[in-house]
């Protein structure tokens, strides 16, 4: 690590182990009540005080991430310190350009998690977020300090639309059903259905609630079927899901004209599912010139705004960014079949589904997989990748096996 080398701290490598692991565990937490607490409401009800505790858990949160990433860490090769000032910069520039912080910050997040404790980290994920929801609910409903804000189709329970609340609540069931799985119980399933079920019929968040019961799904097939889930088969269909869900975005808007809907009855019919979204990706993706660094907004401006990462990617960070994070997407999927890690394949199945109806996926509170990125950007040859869930070992042949048993 770079603080033993400098000499900065003269402490043995469990010490700096240690120290690494809470100076990550305390960014990564403030930087989800950033998230969690001061983007609710409250921002309009104490604007002075929330701009102060905002660029406070801002800034405190990067120092800690850099100070974790770039002296409380151990890289194998030049080349990953390269790729550590690459992407840092790549991500500020493109946050700066695109107006949207959360790219930047979830970078740091991600590549701050080398080397830490997995479990710890997304229990403290689980913790924070949890909490920050249960308090500003109690805000909401019991004092002035969060209140209603804005009407559309539904309340928007503080976080001034109620997709942004089902945001916070999909974060807390990702990070709930990855850390438990694959030893789920009883109380694991209850507590999931009804958050599921919460989700889809109090703030109805229909792309939150639907990405939660696919997740569900996948979990019981996987317990009926496991041979399924790590065959070969099944891996190249997922590694198929991006560029698809893609191409479908893509092609769904431009064919789907909301000024004559009947001409394609059965996107017609997909758009209802999708609460109308296909009308937006027509309005906005369609109606918007792409360039190589993008920098139009696509959350929070009217004219701009879209259901859809897939589509939101190219707007706000370019072609270039969209391309850099498929292929980020692509690798980690890849590198977790190689590995046969399926409760992570599961959980990154469900994710990408979601970001087909919201583009939440640089949002730290809404995204723990985030925490996956040193699979991508550090993984050294030979070790095992960096995650929670064990290994499935792929399941032998009969010929396999009974050429073992003579």
């Amino acid at each position: 690590m770079l603080i033993q080398r400098l000499g900065i701290l003269r402490l043995s490598e469990d010490s700096c182990r240690l120290l690494a692991q809470r100076v990550y565990c305390t960014g990564l937490a403030l930087l989800l009540i950033l998230s969690e607490v001061f983007s609710s409401n409250i921002q309009s009800t104490l604007p002075g005080l929330s701009s102060l505790f905002r660029a406070a858990l801002t800034g405190l949160g990067i120092l800690l991430l850099l100070a974790k990433c770039l002296l409380l860490t151990r890289y194998e090769t030049k080349a990953q310190w390269f790729l550590l000032g690459g992407v840092i910069l790549y991500t500020g520039f493109a946050a700066w350009y695109g107006d949207d912080h959360w790219f930047v910050l979830a970078a740091l997040v991600g590549m701050g998690a080398k080397d830490v404790d997995l479990r710890k980290a997304v229990q403290v994920f689980l913790a924070v977020t949890a909490a920050g929801l249960v308090l500003v609910q109690l805000l909401h409903y019991t004092t002035p300090l969060v209140p209603f804000k804005y009407y559309c189709r539904n309340w928007d329970y503080g976080y001034g639309h109620y997709n942004g609340y089902g945001a916070r609540l999909i974060g807390v069931f990702f990070a709930w059903s990855w850390l438990r799985w694959p030893k789920l119980r009883w109380f694991d399933w209850g507590g999931l259905v009804l958050l599921l079920l919460y989700t889809l019929f109090v703030p109805i968040c229909r792309g939150a609630a639907g990405a939660m019961l696919l997740l569900l799904l996948l979990f019981a097939l996987q317990k009926v079927l496991p041979r399924i889930f790590e065959s070969r088969i099944y891996h190249g269909l997922l590694l198929a899901v991006y560029p698809v869900l893609t191409l479908f975005s893509v092609l769904a808007g431009y064919f789907f004209d909301p000024a004559a809907p009947d001409r394609t009855p059965i996107l017609k019919k997909i758009d209802r599912l999708f609460s109308g979204r296909f009308e937006i990706w027509h309005n906005v993706f369609w109606e918007t010139p792409l360039s190589l660094l993008g920098g139009v907004p696509t959350d929070g401006d009217e004219h701009h705004s879209i259901d859809n990462m897939y589509l939101a990617l190219p707007m706000n960070k370019g072609l270039l960014g969209a391309i850099l994070v498929a292929a980020v997407f692509v690798i980690l999927l890849w590198r977790l079949c190689r590995g046969h890690h399926t409760g992570e394949l599961l959980c990154m199945t469900a994710m990408m589904a979601y970001l087909l109806m919201e583009n939440k996926v640089f949002l730290v509170s809404a995204n723990p997989l985030l925490l996956l990125l040193p699979c991508v950007l550090f993984k050294a040859r030979n070790t095992p990748l960096p995650v929670l869930c064990p290994t499935a070992e792929p399941q032998r042949t009969a010929v396999t096996a009974g050429a073992s048993g003579r």
